[in-house]
């Protein structure tokens, strides 16, 4: 099986491997329905999340939580940074921790996976070319030989269909789909994952706004009508509750690092100061 289709059925999704390069800065992580394996190759790294503040080489990061924003890294010049995105199963599986237990500000994750500082060492020592399809078979081989400690099926197909249906599928529907109520949807969630639907539905519809803004757009307006909300300022709200910032400023942030280019930037205006 090629290697990226076994890591997919595995629920090991994108794996990126970046280096900053300027100054340090301040990054956002942008709102997913997935955990985060975040390796540092150098320094190790500086994440803050609400009100507390931590310094790890590498972390394990889980689901956003209603009332505190994406979690934030610092980036430093020459620290070179893998990070991979993991399903639910994935992640506890590879950990033993069950995801509700884990937020988006992460856990030490050298206290939970003892053979990642052999693997940070290797990844290190080959090409930033290698780096990814190395941590792709490292990680394949490590879940292979892991016990099986399953994340609750309707709470994993529910959260696929809030994504693939980029949050503007209603509660009832998704009950529906997985054949639970919406009440007994919602304890299954949050029991499982953390979250229910309705917040789910808003990370999905953010990370909807947030692609379509990278890949190029005329305004914020138009982002937010083909993302489903009732308005720019209800896309603006949404930024801030989940991002602790402004559409601007997030572009301000990292429009240097958007597919679009700076020239495709969406327009901004009033509503999103």
């Amino acid at each position: 099986m090629e290697l990226r289709q076994a890591c997919r059925a595995a629920g090991i999704g994108v794996v990126a491997v970046s280096e900053h390069t300027g100054p340090p800065r301040l990054h956002r992580a942008l709102p997913v329905l997935s955990s985060r394996l975040v390796v540092s190759l150098g320094a190790p790294i500086d994440v803050r999340y609400g009100d507390h503040a931590r310094r790890a080489q590498a972390v394990v990061t889980g689901m956003m939580r209603p009332g505190t924003a994406t979690p934030c890294l610092i980036l430093r010049p020459r620290q070179p940074v893998v990070y991979v995105e993991l399903s639910p199963t994935a992640t506890q599986r590879l950990t033993g921790v069950p995801v509700s237990e884990v937020d988006a500000g992460g856990l030490d994750a050298d206290a939970l996976l003892p053979w990642l500082g052999l693997l940070s060492e290797e990844l290190a020592d080959r090409p930033a070319g290698a780096r990814a399809p190395l941590m792709r078979r490292r990680l394949l081989d490590h879940l292979a030989r892991a016990d099986r400690p399953e994340v609750s099926p309707y709470a994993v197909e529910a959260l696929r269909i809030i994504r693939a249906g980029r949050g503007r599928v209603s509660v009832e529907d998704v009950a529906r789909q997985v054949h639970l109520s919406p009440r007994r949807l919602r304890h299954v969630m949050g029991s499982e994952v953390g979250i229910g639907p309705k917040f789910a539905s808003r990370v999905a519809r953010l990370a909807d706004a947030v692609r379509r803004a990278s890949q190029g757009a005329d305004s914020w307006a138009q982002i937010a009508a083909e993302s489903a909300y009732h308005d720019q300022s209800h896309l603006v709200r949404d930024f801030h509750d989940l991002m602790r910032t402004t559409p601007s400023a997030w572009l301000a942030e990292e429009g240097r690092n958007l597919q679009g280019g700076a020239g495709s930037a969406p327009r901004s205006s009033s509503h999103d100061q």
